[in-house]
């Protein structure tokens, strides 16, 4: 007579047991959701528009790599997913595509200074500061020699 009293009221405990184990995974559904919307959407978006952006390169696009060298790219190798970049003057190396970071649009390249064309800016700055203080000696001896 005791057992089918304590099958009835096991059976009621376990219909009570589900809807409490549901509710447990709220906060973990909730917490799926979150992290979908605030994480996963936005850097699929950015990896999308960064496919996106790797696919219109075109010779003569300046790019920067994964690595932080700039260059100039010069062949494109659509069958090993390769950009061939000028970094200097005869210089060049092959990079994955997956290893561009950035391409470098037109107003951003003037911005950007060549190492060469550094190199020759400031050699131009040394040479004129050398000359003024040489051209006021020589003025100075030309105004003795006119007295």
């Amino acid at each position: 007579m005791f057992i089918p009293e304590v099958f009835a009221a096991d059976a009621a405990s376990n219909t009570a047991s589900v809807g409490a184990s549901f509710a447990n995974f709220i906060p973990l559904i909730l917490i799926v959701i979150v992290f979908y919307f605030f994480i996963i959407r936005p850097n699929q978006k950015r990896l999308k528009e960064h496919r996106k952006v790797i696919d219109q390169i075109r010779r003569g696009d300046t790019v920067i790599t994964s690595g932080g060298i700039i260059g100039e790219v010069s062949k494109i190798d659509e069958v090993n997913a390769q950009f061939v970049i000028e970094i200097a003057p005869k210089v060049e190396v092959k990079v994955l595509k997956s290893a561009i970071s950035e391409v470098l649009n037109k107003e951003t390249q003037k911005t950007v200074a060549k190492p060469t064309e550094k190199g020759k800016i400031e050699k131009e700055n040394k040479k004129n500061k050398g000359q003024p203080g040489k051209s006021k000696k020589g003025q100075g001896d030309k105004d003795k020699n006119a007295s």
